[in-house]
């Protein structure tokens, strides 16, 4: 009989509650755990079929070094003492900053491995620490530091009491959403319908997510007059509580200022949004009883993520939702990661970089990763959990010319992707099925859960013999190089020797996941991770939030203990080229934008392997009946997608859900490389991120985010006898001159 353990996924924020049925430490089904307290028997397929993924035949089990064209199995000591070598030889060369490390989106769902990897990254003295977040969200947090005076203090919307809800940019119902906790979203949204509400989103494609609520399209990367408008129409409609914003903000009249010319009527001559629609939303935004606005990834990738990110948090805050139910809320997590951030150095903006363009909340700008290799500034990498190679703007395949001459590349993965086939090692890392764990930190320790709860789970397998955790990683190489981690040397002598000991009886005593997951806990007031496996499996509700708890107090990090509306950096950012952005929108407004696309049965690399989740070989080109129509093509048509960058063949999918003069292309295909990833290159699609561009050009300068989406592209018929694929001709950018 196969034995039950209860678990949460974590594919992505949403950490679903799971059911696991294992016999032999081999999964034999996965459910959706109906008793979880927030997730209630809802799980997506990502979660339940994620057996196909852990049993692999295709994973990585032992370390393994590159030998010309050859991988060889190699012992941990042998790969940790080579990587270290290399280390110390280029730092004695180089200095520290020649070592980079990029961390993917699966980064964020280990609670452990940030710890060690900062702390690491820290003690041999650089900060050349790069990853996804850049790609995605990093305008947040940059505007979370400037308005509240910490990136990890971040509101999130009461779904549970709201009355109205604008979501910009994101499909929650799909992607399971961004920094926030909201499994079940489809039901949540309804509900807020059911009890006489509004909930609209605003998105260039009609997303599944508005199936529960009201859709209003929008051109890609206009988001920035939208809201100006907006903020605009709620200040003019004396929709603002002056008293509340008298008494716990300031930049109030800049910030009235900076948006007094952006009305309705000048917005929708670029957005596609009628004046008329605009201030319908206004009124129904000033009536609700708690109103709440959200953006995610499609409006963060664009020109001005953190310009966007900066306005709707100003109408969250001025209209009196802020801290107030209904509205946009500040949880409390096991502890104030917020304030323990703002101790340190590495997670607070800095412009210490040659460029002088920022590091946020411990991220250099992975758009700069290219250049920094090829100018010869970063001569070490070490990738963990992601493939840059097909997650940042690749244009000419430059970001693999660049990994190519490092003189260490090392890819820490379950799986020898597109970038652990260009590495020297591939070291093994365990499963989230192999390891105890509670759910993402903005979960666990900022408290973004609408509905407050805390669960831990024990791992439910035990991983391989050769496998193991990042945070062992981390410590042994620490070891290696004589580094102190966490400036500490007794914390940092104890976590050498509990790697050293692993798989000994001693280490059953120095288990250090379970010893920092238990004072994790205990902090909270929680009971420590035995009792909370025994009596709350399914996760515990912990004090709802009410509000009135945020404002006004010392949970306003701020210099003056007051939220700012008006950051100077960002509003100068906006003054100086909102009427530039502007007028490129009216030079422009009869050519296609191209903006990424979400999808239910894929994630990330690891997704794409996955036998059991992807069965199409290749991804589409959504497009309007109005473009197919204007190039003469019709469904399952190959088509030609250019930009200043490259040129991709991909199969169009004609569709409904589009708005005209728009293209939707789901990202983070094209697995043709990848010689560990048999199921995906027999299933590659096309990666369109070689549409993006890199380098300082391409980069919001605020938060070091990445255009990514809202790319102009020419649309065409391929060529008869064309294939899909990428094809750059003249149009790499690959011998860019970068500065040395």
């Amino acid at each position: 009989m196969p034995d039950t353990h209860y678990t949460f996924c974590r594919v992505c924020e949403a950490t679903c509650g799971l059911k696991v049925d294992v016999a032999d430490n081999r999964i034999v089904d996965i459910q959706p755990d109906p008793d979880h307290v927030v997730s209630k028997g809802y799980a997506c397929v990502k979660g339940t079929r994620y057996a196909s993924t852990q049993h692999s035949p295709d994973r990585v089990v032992r370390p393994q070094k590159r030998v010309g064209g050859e991988w060889r199995d190699v012992s941990w000591d042998d790969a940790l003492r080579s990587i270290a070598g290399v280390i110390q030889q280029q730092i004695a060369l180089k200095g520290p900053q020649a070592i980079g490390h990029f961390v993917g989106s699966a980064g964020g769902a280990n609670v452990l491995s940030p710890l060690f990897r900062g702390a690491l990254w820290a003690g041999m003295g650089s900060k050349r620490m790069y990853g996804t977040g850049t790609c995605d969200t990093m305008n947040k947090f940059r505007v979370n530091e400037d308005m509240y005076g910490s990136p990890m203090r971040l509101a999130h919307p009461d779904v549970e009491r709201t009355q109205f809800m604008m979501v910009l940019g994101a499909n929650p119902v799909i992607s399971g959403n961004t920094l926030y906790h909201l499994p079940r979203s489809r039901e949540r949204f309804k509900a807020i319908v059911e009890r006489g509400g509004r909930v609209v989103f605003v998105n260039p494609r009609r997303v599944e997510s508005a199936q529960t609520g009201e859709h209003l399209f929008i051109r890609p990367d206009t988001d920035l007059f939208f809201l100006a408008a907006f903020c605009r129409e709620l200040i003019a409609g004396e929709s603002v509580d002056r008293a509340r914003v008298a008494r716990f903000m300031s930049g109030f009249e800049v910030l009235e200022r900076v948006v007094a010319p952006w009305t309705p009527e000048r917005q929708a001559a670029v957005t596609g949004v009628s004046a008329a629609a605009l201030r319908d939303l206004a009124r129904s935004h000033a009536t609700a009883k708690g109103a709440a606005l959200y953006m995610a990834t499609g409006v963060n990738q664009g020109r001005s993520g953190t310009a966007c990110f900066w306005l709707l948090e100003c109408i969250n805050a001025i209209s009196g939702n802020l801290d107030s139910p209904g509205g946009t809320l500040m949880g409390r997590g096991l502890f104030d990661m917020a304030k323990e951030v703002t101790k340190n150095p590495q997670m607070m903006v800095s412009h210490d970089r040659e460029d002088d363009l920022p590091t946020v909340s411990g991220q250099q700008p992975a758009g700069m990763l290219a250049d920094d290799i090829l100018s010869g500034r970063v001569t070490v990498l070490v990738v963990e959990a992601s493939n840059p190679l097909l997650a940042c703007g690749n244009p000419g395949g430059r970001l693999e010319a660049a990994l190519k001459k490092l003189e260490l590349l090392v890819s820490i993965d379950l799986f020898r992707n597109e970038v652990g086939s260009l590495a020297h090692f591939v070291l093994p890392a365990t499963t989230w099925m192999e390891r105890p764990e509670v759910p993402y930190a903005l979960q666990s320790f900022a408290g973004c859960n609408p509905t407050p709860y805390m669960i831990y789970a024990d791992a439910v397998l035990e991983p391989p013999p050769g496998v193991r955790p990042e945070w062992w990683m981390y410590a042994r190489l620490a070891d290696e190089l004589g580094v102190t981690l966490f400036d500490n040397r007794l914390a940092s002598g104890a976590a050498k020797l509990a790697a050293r000991v692993t798989d000994s009886r001693l280490g059953r005593w120095l288990d250090v996941p379970n010893l920092l997951l238990d004072g994790m806990l205990r902090k909270g007031g929680l009971p420590g991770r035995k009792r909370m496996a025994r009596e709350h499996p399914h996760g515990i509700l912990m004090a709802e939030h009410h509000g009135g708890d945020f404002l006004g107090t010392d949970r306003v990090l701020t210099s003056d203990g007051r939220v700012s509306l008006a950051p100077r950096p960002i509003v100068e950012r906006f003054e100086a080229t909102a009427e530039v952005l502007y007028a490129d929108e009216v030079a422009n407004a009869d050519r296609v934008k191209l903006v990424g696309k979400r999808e239910m049965r894929r994630m990330n690399t690891s997704s794409a392997n996955c036998g059991a989740l992807v069965k199409e070989t290749t991804n589409y080109a959504y497009i309007s009946r109005d473009d197919a129509t204007r190039i003469g093509v019709a469904d399952e048509d190959l088509i030609e997608v250019e930009s200043a960058y490259g040129r991709i063949r991909i199969p169009a999918r004609v569709t409904d859900e589009m708005m005209p003069r728009t293209i939707a292309i789901p990202q983070c295909w094209g697995h043709t490389k990848a010689d560990g990833l048999p199921h995906a290159r027999k299933h590659p699609g096309v990666n369109s991120n070689f549409l993006a561009g890199d380098g300082p050009e391409t980069i919001e300068p605020l938060s070091g985010m990445s255009h990514l989406s809202g790319i102009l592209v020419e649309l065409r018929k391929a060529p008869p006898g064309s294939l899909p694929g990428e094809d750059f001709g003249d149009l790499g950018a690959q011998e860019r001159t970068v500065a040395p």
